[in-house]
């Protein structure tokens, strides 16, 4: 049995780059609010989108979920460079607006933390559904 350490709260910044994925982004916010892990906190960077992201991310009344308006110019990194400045957690979780995660996805990679705590990063399988 692992003993619990106290964690930082959030744990987890959360940073979801998008443009123009309104549709996608809601599934995407919905997989990471239904986490079994909620010790987290979401930064949706929003590179000036032109359709209802905006509408999309106002509808999710959470406190966690903060958005930040960048013009990227297409350059995904320099919006999760954003995210990650606008972050107060000590771990940074990416994750796409078109992708979604497992509802325990967060609680396993906080283990693996705790488990080894030498690591700094974690890396895994992923589904592809169409």
């Amino acid at each position: 049995m692992i003993e619990r350490k106290v964690r930082p709260s959030p744990f987890f910044a959360v940073v979801i780059p998008t443009f123009n994925q309104a549709e996608f982004l809601r599934t995407a916010l919905t997989s990471v609010l239904n986490q079994t892990f909620e010790e987290f906190e979401v930064v949706v960077v929003n590179n000036e989108s032109t359709d209802a992201t905006l509408d999309v991310t106002s509808d999710f009344d959470d406190p966690r979920v903060k958005v930040i308006n960048f013009q990227n110019h297409g350059v995904i990194g320099a919006a999760r460079n954003v995210g990650i400045k606008a972050s107060t957690a000590p771990y940074v979780a990416f994750l796409d607006s078109d992708d979604s995660w497992y509802s325990n996805k967060l609680e396993k990679v906080a283990e693996a933390f705790e488990e080894n705590p030498e690591i700094g990063l974690v890396c895994h399988d992923q589904e592809v559904i169409r």
